[in-house]
């Protein structure tokens, strides 16, 4: 184990153990990574305008003019939990649904369905004979 290893927080080793590196799983990640990244700049396009109005509300309130604003920092602490971007193994999230736990239980699904030869199983033989019709055709062009 390396001195950077030793350095690294809790959860960077947790999720270095946990990863079977392979090329499909690096795929997989930078995917989830642009989902998360869509995710959090979406949120905070729709947090900028309502912490305006939080703002405006309390200023107008008769009661704590900060609780608007403070619910709504309440709503981006969930929503960061529940994006994940960074993939923090957090033992608080463990029986939390996350992003992750979406795309997970979403994956096994069209595993599931693929193994028992459901829809996915067919539309990927579909798209297996479509890609070698294609394949003939071309093939057949260029010898033309």
């Amino acid at each position: 184990m390396s001195v950077r290893d030793n350095l690294a927080p809790h959860f960077e080793q947790s999720l270095r153990q946990r990863r079977v590196r392979s090329r499909a799983g690096i795929v997989r990640r930078v995917a989830m990574f642009q989902l998360k990244l869509f995710a959090d700049g979406l949120r905070d396009v729709v947090m900028s305008p309502l912490s305006i109005l939080a703002a405006i509300a309390g200023a107008f309130s008769k009661r704590d003019p900060e609780l608007y604003f403070d619910r709504l920092m309440h709503f981006g602490r969930d929503t960061d939990r529940w994006i994940n971007l960074f993939e923090l193994s957090d033992p608080a999230l463990r029986d939390t649904t996350t992003l992750d736990t979406i795309a997970d239980d979403l994956e096994q699904a069209v595993r599931g369905d693929y193994a028992s030869g459901g829809l996915s199983a067919q539309g990927a033989e579909r798209l297996r004979r479509l890609a070698a019709q294609l394949r003939r055709r071309g093939d057949a062009g260029s010898d033309g």
